[in-house]
Protein backbone atom coordinates (compact mmCIF):
# COMPACT_ATOMS: atom_id res chain seq x y z
CA UNK A 1 0.00 0.00 0.00
CA UNK A 2 1.06 3.58 -0.56
CA UNK A 3 2.41 5.69 2.27
CA UNK A 4 0.22 8.62 1.19
CA UNK A 5 -3.27 9.08 2.61
CA UNK A 6 -5.98 9.84 0.05
CA UNK A 7 -9.18 11.90 -0.05
CA UNK A 8 -11.50 11.13 -2.97
CA UNK A 9 -13.73 14.08 -3.89
CA UNK A 10 -16.84 13.56 -6.01
CA UNK A 11 -18.35 16.69 -7.55
CA UNK A 12 -21.91 16.12 -8.78
CA UNK A 13 -24.84 18.11 -10.12
CA UNK A 14 -28.10 16.78 -11.53
CA UNK A 15 -26.95 13.27 -12.43
CA UNK A 16 -28.52 11.00 -9.87
CA UNK A 17 -28.72 7.99 -12.19
CA UNK A 18 -25.04 7.96 -13.14
CA UNK A 19 -24.09 9.00 -9.60
CA UNK A 20 -25.70 5.82 -8.27
CA UNK A 21 -23.52 3.77 -10.62
CA UNK A 22 -20.43 5.67 -9.48
CA UNK A 23 -21.27 5.17 -5.80
CA UNK A 24 -21.90 1.49 -6.40
CA UNK A 25 -18.41 1.27 -7.91
CA UNK A 26 -16.90 3.21 -5.00
CA UNK A 27 -18.42 0.75 -2.53
CA UNK A 28 -16.19 -2.01 -3.91
CA UNK A 29 -12.94 -0.11 -3.25
CA UNK A 30 -13.88 2.32 -0.44
CA UNK A 31 -11.38 0.62 1.89
CA UNK A 32 -8.46 1.83 -0.27
CA UNK A 33 -8.92 5.47 0.76
CA UNK A 34 -9.15 7.36 4.02
CA UNK A 35 -11.81 9.94 3.15
CA UNK A 36 -14.72 10.34 0.71
CA UNK A 37 -16.15 13.84 0.22
CA UNK A 38 -19.14 14.60 -2.00
CA UNK A 39 -19.83 18.14 -3.24
CA UNK A 40 -23.38 18.64 -4.54
CA UNK A 41 -24.26 21.47 -6.91
CA UNK A 42 -27.76 22.94 -7.38
CA UNK A 43 -30.01 20.04 -8.34
CA UNK A 44 -33.67 19.10 -8.45
CA UNK A 45 -33.28 15.37 -9.06
CA UNK A 46 -32.83 12.41 -6.70
CA UNK A 47 -29.20 13.11 -5.83
CA UNK A 48 -29.84 13.41 -2.08
CA UNK A 49 -31.82 10.17 -2.08
CA UNK A 50 -28.98 8.36 -3.84
CA UNK A 51 -26.40 9.71 -1.41
CA UNK A 52 -28.51 8.69 1.57
CA UNK A 53 -28.31 5.10 0.33
CA UNK A 54 -24.51 5.29 0.48
CA UNK A 55 -24.11 7.52 3.53
CA UNK A 56 -22.06 4.83 5.27
CA UNK A 57 -19.33 5.40 2.66
CA UNK A 58 -19.30 9.20 2.80
CA UNK A 59 -17.13 11.15 5.23
CA UNK A 60 -18.62 14.56 4.45
CA UNK A 61 -21.23 16.07 2.15
CA UNK A 62 -20.94 19.71 1.04
CA UNK A 63 -23.48 21.81 -0.84
CA UNK A 64 -22.25 24.22 -3.53
CA UNK A 65 -24.53 27.15 -4.29
CA UNK A 66 -23.65 27.45 -7.98
CA UNK A 67 -22.88 25.27 -10.99
CA UNK A 68 -19.15 25.90 -11.09
CA UNK A 69 -16.75 22.96 -11.12
CA UNK A 70 -13.85 25.05 -9.80
CA UNK A 71 -15.93 26.23 -6.84
CA UNK A 72 -16.98 22.64 -6.14
CA UNK A 73 -13.41 21.36 -6.34
CA UNK A 74 -12.16 24.10 -4.04
CA UNK A 75 -14.88 23.31 -1.49
CA UNK A 76 -13.75 19.70 -1.52
CA UNK A 77 -10.10 20.71 -1.34
CA UNK A 78 -10.62 22.89 1.72
CA UNK A 79 -12.60 20.14 3.45
CA UNK A 80 -10.07 17.41 2.68
CA UNK A 81 -7.66 16.35 5.42
CA UNK A 82 -5.46 13.82 3.59
CA UNK A 83 -2.22 14.33 1.67
CA UNK A 84 -3.57 13.43 -1.78
CA UNK A 85 -6.85 14.70 -3.25
CA UNK A 86 -8.23 12.52 -6.04
CA UNK A 87 -11.19 13.94 -7.96
CA UNK A 88 -13.89 11.64 -9.32
CA UNK A 89 -16.57 12.80 -11.77
CA UNK A 90 -20.17 11.67 -11.41
CA UNK A 91 -20.10 9.86 -14.76
CA UNK A 92 -16.74 8.08 -14.44
CA UNK A 93 -16.11 4.50 -13.33
CA UNK A 94 -12.51 3.71 -12.30
CA UNK A 95 -10.94 0.33 -11.63
CA UNK A 96 -10.69 -1.12 -8.13
CA UNK A 97 -6.96 -0.31 -7.97
CA UNK A 98 -7.39 3.30 -9.17
CA UNK A 99 -6.52 4.87 -5.81
CA UNK A 100 -3.48 2.62 -5.47
CA UNK A 101 -2.20 3.62 -8.93
CA UNK A 102 -2.34 7.30 -8.04
CA UNK A 103 -0.95 6.89 -4.55
CA UNK A 104 1.96 4.77 -5.76
CA UNK A 105 2.84 7.33 -8.44
CA UNK A 106 2.92 10.15 -5.90
CA UNK A 107 5.11 8.01 -3.67
CA UNK A 108 7.55 7.16 -6.46
CA UNK A 109 7.74 10.70 -7.85
CA UNK A 110 8.32 12.37 -4.49
CA UNK A 111 7.13 15.54 -2.81
CA UNK A 112 7.65 17.80 -5.82
CA UNK A 113 5.11 15.82 -7.82
CA UNK A 114 2.10 18.10 -7.72
CA UNK A 115 -0.22 16.13 -9.97
CA UNK A 116 -0.71 12.60 -11.31
CA UNK A 117 -3.00 11.88 -14.27
CA UNK A 118 -4.18 8.87 -16.22
CA UNK A 119 -6.10 8.25 -19.41
CA UNK A 120 -9.84 8.59 -20.02
CA UNK A 121 -11.86 6.38 -22.39
CA UNK A 122 -15.25 7.42 -23.78
CA UNK A 123 -17.45 4.37 -23.25
CA UNK A 124 -20.41 5.94 -25.06
CA UNK A 125 -18.71 5.74 -28.46
CA UNK A 126 -17.87 2.68 -30.59
CA UNK A 127 -14.64 0.96 -29.53
CA UNK A 128 -14.33 3.36 -26.55
CA UNK A 129 -11.75 5.78 -27.99
CA UNK A 130 -9.47 7.68 -25.67
CA UNK A 131 -10.53 11.21 -24.79
CA UNK A 132 -7.27 11.92 -23.02
CA UNK A 133 -3.89 10.26 -22.68
CA UNK A 134 -0.62 12.11 -21.96
CA UNK A 135 -2.09 15.35 -23.30
CA UNK A 136 -0.19 18.62 -23.65
CA UNK A 137 -1.17 22.28 -23.97
CA UNK A 138 0.20 25.69 -24.92
CA UNK A 139 -0.13 29.01 -23.12
CA UNK A 140 -2.85 29.94 -25.60
CA UNK A 141 -4.72 26.72 -24.56
CA UNK A 142 -4.14 24.84 -27.80
CA UNK A 143 -4.12 21.15 -26.95
CA UNK A 144 -3.08 17.71 -28.12
CA UNK A 145 -5.21 15.54 -25.81
CA UNK A 146 -4.18 12.04 -26.94
CA UNK A 147 -0.50 11.22 -27.44
CA UNK A 148 1.83 8.26 -27.23
CA UNK A 149 4.72 8.41 -24.78
CA UNK A 150 7.12 9.21 -27.62
CA UNK A 151 4.90 11.98 -29.00
CA UNK A 152 4.42 13.45 -25.53
CA UNK A 153 8.18 13.62 -25.00
CA UNK A 154 8.64 15.23 -28.41
CA UNK A 155 6.13 17.97 -27.64
CA UNK A 156 7.53 18.59 -24.17
CA UNK A 157 11.02 19.01 -25.59
CA UNK A 158 9.70 22.30 -26.96
CA UNK A 159 9.31 25.22 -24.56
CA UNK A 160 5.93 26.01 -26.07
CA UNK A 161 4.15 22.96 -24.63
CA UNK A 162 3.45 21.71 -21.10
CA UNK A 163 1.81 18.63 -19.57
CA UNK A 164 -1.92 18.72 -18.92
CA UNK A 165 -4.57 16.48 -17.41
CA UNK A 166 -8.24 15.65 -17.76
CA UNK A 167 -10.08 16.18 -14.50
CA UNK A 168 -11.86 12.83 -14.80
CA UNK A 169 -8.60 11.06 -13.86
CA UNK A 170 -6.32 13.37 -11.90
CA UNK A 171 -4.96 13.61 -8.36
CA UNK A 172 -3.03 16.36 -6.62
CA UNK A 173 -0.87 16.95 -3.59
CA UNK A 174 -3.23 18.84 -1.31
CA UNK A 175 -0.49 21.17 -0.07
CA UNK A 176 0.53 21.96 -3.66
CA UNK A 177 -3.00 22.94 -4.67
CA UNK A 178 -3.40 25.06 -1.55
CA UNK A 179 -0.04 26.74 -2.18
CA UNK A 180 -1.12 27.98 -5.62
CA UNK A 181 -4.56 29.05 -4.40
CA UNK A 182 -6.61 26.12 -5.66
CA UNK A 183 -8.67 26.27 -8.82
CA UNK A 184 -9.34 29.64 -10.44
CA UNK A 185 -13.09 30.01 -9.96
CA UNK A 186 -13.40 32.18 -13.06
CA UNK A 187 -13.30 28.85 -14.93
CA UNK A 188 -16.75 27.46 -14.17
CA UNK A 189 -16.21 24.78 -16.83
CA UNK A 190 -13.39 24.18 -19.33
CA UNK A 191 -9.65 24.92 -18.95
CA UNK A 192 -9.74 24.86 -15.14
CA UNK A 193 -7.38 21.85 -15.03
CA UNK A 194 -5.11 23.33 -17.71
CA UNK A 195 -4.79 26.52 -15.66
CA UNK A 196 -3.98 24.55 -12.51
CA UNK A 197 -1.35 22.46 -14.29
CA UNK A 198 0.47 25.50 -15.61
CA UNK A 199 0.44 27.20 -12.20
CA UNK A 200 1.73 24.04 -10.52
CA UNK A 201 4.59 23.84 -13.01
CA UNK A 202 5.41 27.52 -12.50
CA UNK A 203 5.48 26.89 -8.73
CA UNK A 204 8.14 24.21 -9.23
CA UNK A 205 5.99 21.09 -9.09
CA UNK A 206 5.95 18.28 -11.65
CA UNK A 207 3.10 16.49 -13.46
CA UNK A 208 3.34 12.74 -13.97
CA UNK A 209 1.25 10.59 -16.33
CA UNK A 210 0.46 6.98 -15.46
CA UNK A 211 -0.88 4.00 -17.40
CA UNK A 212 -4.25 3.88 -15.68
CA UNK A 213 -7.48 4.39 -17.63
CA UNK A 214 -10.93 5.25 -16.29
CA UNK A 215 -14.22 4.70 -18.14
CA UNK A 216 -16.18 7.84 -18.96
CA UNK A 217 -19.91 7.40 -19.57
CA UNK A 218 -20.59 10.86 -20.97
CA UNK A 219 -23.92 12.21 -19.71
CA UNK A 220 -26.09 15.16 -20.76
CA UNK A 221 -25.74 18.22 -18.52
CA UNK A 222 -26.27 21.96 -18.45
CA UNK A 223 -23.14 22.16 -20.65
CA UNK A 224 -24.10 19.68 -23.37
CA UNK A 225 -27.11 17.87 -24.77
CA UNK A 226 -24.95 15.00 -25.99
CA UNK A 227 -21.30 14.25 -26.69
CA UNK A 228 -21.26 16.50 -29.75
CA UNK A 229 -23.96 19.08 -29.03
CA UNK A 230 -22.40 21.52 -26.59
CA UNK A 231 -24.47 24.32 -25.09
CA UNK A 232 -21.70 26.08 -23.14
CA UNK A 233 -20.48 28.49 -25.82
CA UNK A 234 -20.33 31.45 -23.45
CA UNK A 235 -18.01 29.54 -21.10
CA UNK A 236 -15.84 28.15 -23.91
CA UNK A 237 -15.31 31.56 -25.52
CA UNK A 238 -14.90 33.38 -22.20
CA UNK A 239 -12.42 30.94 -20.74
CA UNK A 240 -10.40 30.61 -23.94
CA UNK A 241 -9.99 34.40 -24.09
CA UNK A 242 -9.24 34.76 -20.39
CA UNK A 243 -6.73 31.89 -20.36
CA UNK A 244 -4.85 33.32 -23.34
CA UNK A 245 -4.61 36.74 -21.72
CA UNK A 246 -3.71 35.30 -18.32
CA UNK A 247 -0.96 32.97 -19.51
CA UNK A 248 -0.11 33.79 -23.12
CA UNK A 249 -0.15 37.55 -23.58
CA UNK A 250 2.92 38.28 -21.47
CA UNK A 251 4.87 35.69 -23.48
CA UNK A 252 3.95 37.22 -26.83
CA UNK A 253 5.69 40.53 -27.50
CA UNK A 254 3.74 41.35 -30.64
CA UNK A 255 0.16 42.39 -29.82
CA UNK A 256 -1.10 41.90 -33.38
CA UNK A 257 0.31 38.37 -33.53
CA UNK A 258 -1.31 37.55 -30.19
CA UNK A 259 -4.70 38.82 -31.36
CA UNK A 260 -4.45 36.87 -34.60
CA UNK A 261 -3.61 33.65 -32.79
CA UNK A 262 -6.45 34.14 -30.33
CA UNK A 263 -8.91 34.97 -33.11
CA UNK A 264 -7.92 31.83 -34.99
CA UNK A 265 -8.33 29.68 -31.89
CA UNK A 266 -11.75 31.14 -31.09
CA UNK A 267 -12.89 30.69 -34.68
CA UNK A 268 -11.93 27.02 -34.62
CA UNK A 269 -13.04 26.23 -31.06
CA UNK A 270 -16.34 28.11 -31.08
CA UNK A 271 -17.66 29.61 -34.30
CA UNK A 272 -16.87 26.78 -36.73
CA UNK A 273 -18.18 24.20 -34.28
CA UNK A 274 -21.41 26.16 -33.84
CA UNK A 275 -21.86 26.34 -37.61
CA UNK A 276 -21.18 22.61 -37.86
CA UNK A 277 -23.99 21.99 -35.36
CA UNK A 278 -26.29 23.81 -37.76
CA UNK A 279 -25.61 21.02 -40.26
CA UNK A 280 -25.27 17.97 -38.01
CA UNK A 281 -28.10 18.75 -35.58
CA UNK A 282 -30.24 20.95 -37.83
CA UNK A 283 -30.25 23.85 -35.41
CA UNK A 284 -33.04 26.37 -35.92
CA UNK A 285 -31.75 29.81 -36.91
CA UNK A 286 -32.90 31.18 -33.56
CA UNK A 287 -30.71 28.70 -31.67
CA UNK A 288 -27.80 29.33 -34.04
CA UNK A 289 -28.01 33.07 -33.38
CA UNK A 290 -28.28 32.40 -29.66
CA UNK A 291 -25.11 30.29 -29.61
CA UNK A 292 -23.18 32.83 -31.68
CA UNK A 293 -24.35 35.63 -29.40
CA UNK A 294 -23.29 33.70 -26.31
CA UNK A 295 -19.82 33.13 -27.77
CA UNK A 296 -19.39 36.82 -28.60
CA UNK A 297 -20.53 37.80 -25.10
CA UNK A 298 -18.07 35.30 -23.65
CA UNK A 299 -15.17 36.77 -25.63
CA UNK A 300 -15.99 40.25 -24.33
CA UNK A 301 -16.17 39.08 -20.72
CA UNK A 302 -13.00 37.02 -21.02
CA UNK A 303 -11.13 39.96 -22.54
CA UNK A 304 -12.23 42.35 -19.79
CA UNK A 305 -11.36 39.89 -17.03
CA UNK A 306 -8.05 38.96 -18.63
CA UNK A 307 -7.00 42.59 -18.77
CA UNK A 308 -8.08 43.09 -15.15
CA UNK A 309 -5.94 40.11 -14.13
CA UNK A 310 -2.88 41.91 -15.48
CA UNK A 311 -3.84 45.38 -14.23
CA UNK A 312 -1.37 45.24 -11.34
CA UNK A 313 1.54 44.02 -13.46
CA UNK A 314 4.49 46.42 -13.72
CA UNK A 315 4.87 45.81 -17.47
CA UNK A 316 1.99 46.56 -19.86
CA UNK A 317 0.76 43.54 -21.78
CA UNK A 318 0.11 43.46 -25.50
CA UNK A 319 2.70 46.15 -26.16
CA UNK A 320 3.88 46.45 -29.78
CA UNK A 321 7.17 44.80 -30.60
CA UNK A 322 10.04 47.26 -30.88
CA UNK A 323 12.91 46.62 -33.23
CA UNK A 324 16.33 46.63 -31.60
Amino acid sequence: MTQFSVSVIICTVGRSTSLRQVMDSVSSWRSTLQELIVVIGPTQDDTNTVLSEYKHLITQTIVAECKNVSVARNLGLRAASQEIVLYLDDDVIPSADWVEHHGRAHQEQGRRCGCVAGAVADQTRPKAPLQFSRGVHTRMSRSRPVLSLESEQRYLSSAGWFSGVMGANASYKREALLQIGGFDEFFEYFLEETDVCLRLLEAGYTIHHIDCTVDHYVQPSHNRQDGRHLTCWYALAKNTTYFALKHGASHCQDSLWFRMRLAGLLTYRCFLRILRLKLTHRLPNQVLQQYLGEAIAGIRQGWRSGLQFHSAQPQPILSPRRDA
